[in-house]
């Protein structure tokens, strides 16, 4: 069986994880920030917030509404956006494809580019600063050729497990959201034989041989 392609891998997260219309006013992405700087709650469709959404159609944010979001939002269309700005756009496209890496594309869709990266980047050893740079790319290259692939996405995974750990304390705005997102981070673990399965035959494309890391520059 091929491992998914990228696009394939994101429309089955956003089919599992994100149903379809969310409005709950405890989540900042389900609000815009409109020109005079007040902040509009609009809502979330299938994962893509209405700023997303509104950068996508290449419109002003305080122009999104719920009914258009939800008209428009379709599963096509959030598997195109995530695809282009949180795993090319944010230039995890230069990592190896593996489930490795979808995790991370999965960390940027939901908490920023720029955690995703440093998550990575503490795992693999390199420089973090939360950029995807040359030495990045060869650290994580260095890492997956000596690293059991199953090893690896557990490390990612328990760092993701961490730090929503650590956002969601009891008494938080952020409590509400805690399970769930633990729920996200451990389904993308091998022990989830559902995700697992659709990557068994993965190899190394590319082995990193004898090369080390600087860990210089990003």
């Amino acid at each position: 069986m091929p491992v998914p392609t990228p696009r394939e891998a994101f429309a089955l997260l956003i089919r599992t994880w994100e149903g379809e219309w969310t409005a709950h006013p405890n989540d900042s992405g389900n609000y815009v920030t409109l020109e005079d700087g007040s902040r509009r709650l609009v809502g979330t469709m299938r994962g893509v917030t209405a700023n997303a959404f509104a950068s996508w159609k290449k419109i002003p944010p305080g122009t999104v509404t719920p009914a258009m979001m939800q008209a428009e939002v379709t599963l096509d269309l959030a598997s195109a956006l995530f695809e282009r700005d949180y795993f090319r756009g944010t230039k995890l496209d230069r990592l190896v494809w593996s489930p490795f890496t979808e995790i991370a594309a999965d960390i940027a869709w939901g908490s920023g580019p720029v955690r995703a990266v440093k998550l990575v980047q503490e795992v693999v050893g390199a420089v973090v600063d939360g950029g995807i740079g040359p030495q990045t790319v060869e650290a994580v290259d260095f890492y997956l050729e000596a690293t059991p692939i199953a090893e690896a996405c557990d490390a990612l995974a328990d760092r993701r497990a961490a730090f929503y750990r650590a956002i969601s304390e009891p008494g938080t705005k952020n409590a509400v959201f805690r399970q769930g997102w633990l729920n996200r981070a451990n389904w993308g673990r091998p022990s989830n034989a559902a995700w697992w399965k659709r990557w068994e035959g993965w190899a190394m494309p590319h082995p990193a041989g004898n090369m080390k890391p600087t860990g210089i520059m990003r």
